[in-house]
């Protein structure tokens, strides 16, 4: 668990750059804490790691040609035997509720800087499978329950990502009054 300084340095770092994308491309980004309490949920709070600017978590996928890591990390499925091609790989699966929760190494995209990952970040929910969270981007709150509701897609595999992004964005609103921007 990150500390409150831990926590403080986090939204300073990350925070200004997630304002500068919104204030630059406001009909297209996502409200700044959102997007600061995701990438704090992501990454756990710490700045740094084994994929610094990937604040997100974000694989590879189909359509990315830019520099890949591969890194262990947890997953949420509702299968127990979900398949992946190597060098991606399970470690183990154990049943976590109605899903299982797999510890499995997979290819992230390896980012140049913070801005860049924002900015990448921000085109998934601009996919139509988004658009009934889309109309919501500015409102934090609202923004999360939507990517968890019964219509389009669903953001997160973990059951309890409302909560926990809520909780998440609370720490970001009270925190960015902390926060000098230049």
């Amino acid at each position: 668990m990150a500390t409150k300084k831990q926590q403080l340095e986090f939204v300073r770092t990350i925070y200004p750059a997630a304002y500068r994308l919104h204030i630059e491309r406001p009909d297209t980004s996502i409200h700044p804490v959102f997007e600061t309490a995701q990438a704090g949920l992501e990454k756990g709070w710490l700045l740094g790691g084994k994929l610094p600017y990937n604040l997100f978590g974000i694989t590879k996928g189909t359509s990315w040609n830019g520099p890949v890591e591969l890194a262990l990390t947890t997953e949420y499925f509702d299968i127990p035997d979900k398949k992946f091609v190597y060098p991606e790989r399970v470690v183990s699966v154990t049943p976590h509720g109605s899903k299982y929760k797999y510890s499995v190494y997979r290819y992230f995209r390896a980012y140049t800087s913070y801005g860049e990952c924002l900015y990448d970040h921000q085109a998934i929910f601009r996919k139509a499978g988004y658009a009934d969270a889309w109309p919501y981007r500015d409102d934090p709150h609202e923004f999360a329950k939507r990517l968890m509701d019964s219509e389009g897609w669903r953001y997160a595999t973990a059951d309890n990502y409302v909560p926990v992004i809520t909780s998440c964005i609370a720490t970001v609103e009270r925190l960015i009054s902390n926060v000098p921007m230049v």
